[in-house]
C-alpha cells in the first residue's frame, strides 16, 4: 500500500510521486520528492542531517550547501520557508523535523510510479508554467457591509502597480550600453575559446585596492564588465542577481550557484594600480574547473576594463563589441551606476548632475538620469527627459534606442497612459531584433499593457514570447518576473486560487535573489489574492512581511501599495482602527488615477467600518469626482456601492447623475438591490435582485465576493425579521467566519437571537 498524505493545503501521493497544493499540481525534482516523503514518513522524530543526506542523495559526500538547496526547494514546494518553518523545522546542530499535522490515506497504486526527471539547472524554481512577465499589481481584497472583496478592480489597479514595478525593475537593472556605436555581428569565437557553460555568466563585484577614492569601482566596474560582455553576444545575469548571489555567500560554491541562478561561468575581476595607470584582470571559472583569463592595462580605469572584457568575450564564445566612450564620461556613468546598485539615488543624481556641460548633454547621461527619476517615483520628469532624448536624435543605435523606448514605456505605464505605452513597446520590439534581453523586456511591457486593458489572451501571448527571449538571455531574475506576472494575471482574471501558488513561488524567488522591488510587488499581489479567498490569517502574515520590506523600497507609489495591502488585511480581519492607523502612515498614492481610486475606496471602506457614514460619503464623492469614469470600471463600481451604503446609513440622497446601478459587476447588482430598497419596492423584487447578485458572485467563485452579497442580503433580512432565511444564507459563508471580521460579526449576531424565533419562523414557513 502506498499512502497518500494530507497536510495543510497539500496532498502528497507516494504512489504517483505527485504533490498537489490547493488542488494544483506542483512539479518536484526527484531529490525534493525523496526529501519530502522521507521527512513526512519519519514525522514522529527529528531526522539527522547525515540520515537525510543518505535518503536523498544515496551517498555521503554531500555539502551542507547542497542539502540546504534541497531543503529550500522542499519548503518552497509546500508553501513553507526558512522563516516560518511551519512544515519543515530546522533542529539546530542536528537536522530537520516534520512538524505539520498529517492525515494519512492508504491507497494501492494502479501502476508503479514513473521516475521523475529533474528540471534544467537554469530554472531556479522548477514548475510547469505558462509564459508571462512584468508584474501587474494587486491591491488588497476585502469583504462586506463595510467592506468588499477587491475582485478584479483591485487586481487591475494592483496589476498596474505591480506590473509597472516589475516592468520598471526590468529596465532599471539593465545596464546602459556605454558606447553609441551599433553592435557588430558576432565574430567567430577565439581559437582557444571554450564553449560557454549552461546558463548565463555571473559577474561578481570587482576586487579593488583599499582607498576611499575607489569605493565606486567594486559595483561600478562589475556592472560595466557585465554590460560589455552582454554586448559581445553573451548571456549575462543582471547586476542585481550578481549582488544577491554574492550576499548569500553562493559565489564560492559552483553547485549552489547553479541551483540558485542556473549560472554557467563565474567571472571575477581585480583592479591593480601600476603607478602610471591601472591593470584590470579577469578570470572566468566554469563549474567543471575550466578557467579563462584576460587582462589589460591603461591610464584610464574604465578603458582598461573595456579592453580586458573585450579580450575575454571571444574566449567565452562571444565577440568583442566595437566602440568606446570618452573616458571621463564612462567613469562618471559607472560611478552613478554603482550608487544606484547600492540604493543611493541621491548620490547617483549628484554624480550625474555635477558633470561638465558637454557631458550633461550626452544621451547616455540623460538616460541614466531618467533611470534615477523612475526609481525615485518622478515619472513625469523622467518621461520628459526621455522624450527630449528621442526628439533630439540622441538614440540612434538600435540597442540603446530599444533601452530608451523600454524605459519610456515603463514611465507611461506608471502614469497609466496605456496607448502611448503600447506604442513605445511596439517600437522597442522592432529595435530589439538580435538583442533577446531588450526584446524580452519590450514584450513583457507590452503584455502588462494588454493585461491592464483586459486583453488577457494578448497578454499571455506576449508573456510567452518574452519568456523565451529572456531564457535565451540567461537572466533568471527576468524569467522569475515573468512567472510572477502569471500569478498576478490569474488573480486579475478572477482566479485567486490559481494565482496563489505562483505568487508564493515568486516571493521565494525574489527573496532569494535579493530583488526588493519585485519582492514588494509579489507580496502585495499575494495579500490581495489571499484576501479574495478570505484567507485572512495568511493575508495578515503576507502583508506584515511587506511592511518589513517597506524601508528598503524607494518608490513612494510602491510603498503606498504595501501600506494599503496591510491596511486592507487588518480591516478585513475586523480591525478598522488598526487599519486606519497604518493607512495614516502611507505616502501619497502617486499620480496614477488607479492608485487614487484604490486609496479613496479603502478610506471609504474603513470609515464605514468605523460607523462614520458621513465621512465615508464625503470620501467616496471626492474620489468619484477626481477620477473620471472609465478608469478601472469594477473598482469604480465598488466605490459607487460604498457611496450608496454610506448614503443609506446617513439618510442622504443618491449621488446625482450617477451611472446606472445594474451592470456587469457584483457591486453594480448590489447597488441595484439597494436602490430597490430605497424606493420601497416589493420584497419579491428585492429578493430577486439579491439573488441575481449572489448568482454572479458564485459564478466568479471568489469567497470575498460571495461574502459581500450574503452580508448585505442577510442584513436586510434581519432588519425585516426574516431570521430563519438570514441564518440559512449565513451558513453559506460560515466556513470563513474564523478570520473575516464582518462574517464573524454576522454569525455572532445570529447566535444572540433567541432560538425560539428561529423555530417559530421555521414552523410558519
Amino acid at each position: 500500500m502506498s499512502p497518500r498524505f494530507h497536510f495543510g493545503p497539500c496532498v502528497l501521493d507516494t504512489a504517483t510521486r505527485e504533490l498537489r497544493r490547493h488542488g494544483e499540481p506542483v512539479t518536484l525534482q526527484a531529490r525534493v520528492f525523496e526529501c519530502l516523503s522521507y521527512l513526512i514518513e519519519h514525522r514522529d522524530r527529528a531526522v539527522t542531517r547525515d540520515e537525510l543526506v543518505q535518503a536523498v542523495f544515496r551517498r555521503n559526500d554531500v555539502s551542507d550547501a547542497q542539502l540546504g538547496q534541497v531543503i529550500v526547494r522542499t519548503r518552497r514546494a509546500v508553501g513553507d520557508d526558512g522563516q516560518s518553518q511551519h512544515t519543515v523545522l530546522t533542529v539546530p546542530r542536528y537536522g530537520f523535523r516534520w512538524v505539520a499535522d498529517v492525515r494519512v490515506e492508504a491507497e494501492s497504486p494502479a501502476q508503479p510510479p514513473a521516475p521523475q526527471a529533474s528540471p534544467p539547472l537554469q530554472q531556479p524554481s522548477p514548475r510547469p508554467q505558462p509564459p508571462t512577465q512584468p508584474m501587474l499589481h494587486a491591491s488588497a481584497g476585502r469583504v462586506a457591509i463595510a467592506g468588499r472583496p477587491r475582485l478584479r478592480p483591485l487586481a487591475v489597479a494592483g496589476v498596474l502597480s505591480a506590473l509597472v514595478l516589475l516592468l520598471a525593475a526590468a529596465w532599471w537593472w539593465r545596464g546602459a550600453t556605454p558606447d553609441e556605436s551599433a553592435r557588430p555581428p558576432v565574430a567567430a569565437p577565439d581559437a582557444h575559446a571554450v564553449p560557454a557553460a549552461t546558463g548565463a555568466l555571473l559577474v561578481l563585484p570587482t576586487q579593488v585596492p583599499e582607498g576611499e577614492e575607489l569605493a565606486w569601482v567594486r559595483l561600478g566596474l562589475m556592472d560595466y564588465i557585465g554590460d560589455r560582455l552582454r554586448r559581445g553576444g553573451l548571456a549575462v545575469l543582471s547586476s542585481e542577481s550578481a549582488l544577491a548571489a554574492h550576499a548569500r555567500g553562493a559565489t564560492g560554491d559552483p553547485e549552489q550557484l547553479r541551483a540558485l541562478l542556473g549560472t554557467g561561468w563565474r567571472v571575477e575581476s581585480e583592479v591593480v594600480s601600476t603607478g602610471a595607470g591601472w591593470s584590470v584582470r579577469l578570470a572566468a571559472h566554469a563549474a567543471d574547473g575550466v578557467t579563462q583569463t584576460a587582462s589589460a592595462q591603461a591610464a584610464d580605469l574604465v578603458e582598461a576594463a573595456r579592453a580586458a572584457a573585450d579580450r575575454l568575450a571571444p574566449r567565452l564564445g562571444g565577440a568583442a563589441p566595437e566602440g568606446t566612450e570618452a573616458p571621463g564620461l564612462g567613469e562618471r556613468l559607472q560611478r552613478a551606476r554603482a550608487a544606484m546598485l547600492a540604493g543611493e539615488l541621491g548620490v547617483a543624481r549628484a554624480i550625474l548632475t555635477a558633470a561638465p556641460e558637454l557631458q550633461r548633454a550626452q544621451p547616455r547621461l540623460q538616460y541614466q538620469l531618467a533611470r534615477v527619476d523612475f526609481r525615485a517615483g518622478e515619472h513625469i520628469q523622467g518621461l520628459e527627459r526621455l522624450d527630449r532624448l528621442l526628439a533630439e536624435g540622441g538614440a540612434t543605435e538600435p540597442l540603446f534606442r530599444a533601452q530608451v523606448l523600454n524605459a519610456r514605456g515603463a514611465m507611461l505605464v506608471r502614469l497609466e497612459r496605456l496607448e502611448e505605452a503600447e506604442a513605445a513597446y511596439d517600437a522597442s520590439v522592432l529595435e530589439s531584433e538580435g538583442h533577446p534581453a531588450e526584446l524580452g523586456q519590450a514584450l513583457s511591457g507590452r503584455a502588462v499593457v494588454h493585461a491592464m486593458d483586459g486583453r488577457f489572451d494578448q497578454a499571455l501571448s506576449d508573456f510567452s514570447r518574452a519568456r523565451v527571449a529572456l531564457q535565451s538571455a540567461g537572466d533568471a531574475l527576468a524569467v522569475a518576473r515573468i512567472d510572477a506576472n502569471l500569478g498576478i494575471l490569474e488573480n486579475d482574471r478572477g482566479r485567486p486560487a490559481q494565482a496563489l501558488p505562483l505568487l508564493a513561488e515568486a516571493e521565494a524567488a525574489f527573496a532569494g535573489m535579493g530583488a526588493v522591488n519585485e519582492l514588494a510587488t509579489a507580496l502585495a499581489a499575494r495579500a490581495n489574492a489571499e484576501l479574495r479567498l478570505l484567507r485572512i490569517d495568511e493575508a495578515l502574515a503576507t502583508s506584515a512581511r511587506g511592511m518589513e520590506a517597506l524601508e528598503r523600497v524607494a518608490d513612494p507609489g510602491q510603498r503606498a501599495e504595501l501600506v494599503r495591502a496591510r491596511a486592507s488585511s487588518l480591516r478585513t480581519a475586523g480591525e478598522p482602527d488598526a487599519a486606519a492607523a497604518v493607512l495614516a502612515t502611507s505616502p501619497p498614492p502617486g499620480a496614477g488615477l488607479s492608485a487614487q481610486l484604490e486609496a479613496g475606496l479603502l478610506e471609504a471602506d474603513i470609515a464605514l467600518d468605523q460607523a462614520e457614514p458621513a465621512r465615508a460619503l464625503a470620501l467616496a464623492d471626492a474620489t468619484l469626482d477626481a477620477v473620471p469614469a472609465g478608469v478601472q470600471p469594477e473598482a469604480r463600481a465598488w466605490l459607487q456601492l460604498r457611496r450608496e451604503q454610506a448614503a443609506l446609513q446617513a439618510d442622504r440622497p443618491p449621488r446625482r447623475g450617477d451611472e446606472p446601478g445594474f451592470g456587469a459587476f457584483v457591486p453594480d447588482r448590489l447597488r441595484h438591490a439597494l436602490g430597490l430598497l430605497r424606493a420601497n419596492r416589493p420584497a419579491a423584487e428585492v429578493d430577486a435582485a439579491f439573488a441575481d447578485a449572489l448568482s454572479l458572485a458564485e459564478r466568479q467563485g471568489a469567497p470575498a465576493g460571495i461574502a459581500e452579497v450574503v452580508l448585505a442580503q442577510a442584513d436586510w433580512l434581519l432588519e425585516h425579521g426574516r431570521i430563519a432565511e438570514a441564518a440559512a444564507l449565513a451558513n453559506r459563508i460560515a466556513p470563513w467566519a474564523a478570520g473575516a471580521g464582518p462574517v464573524a460579526r454576522l454569525q455572532a449576531r445570529l447566535e444572540r437571537l433567541p432560538l425560539e424565533k428561529l423555530e417559530d419562523q421555521d414552523v410558519n414557513n
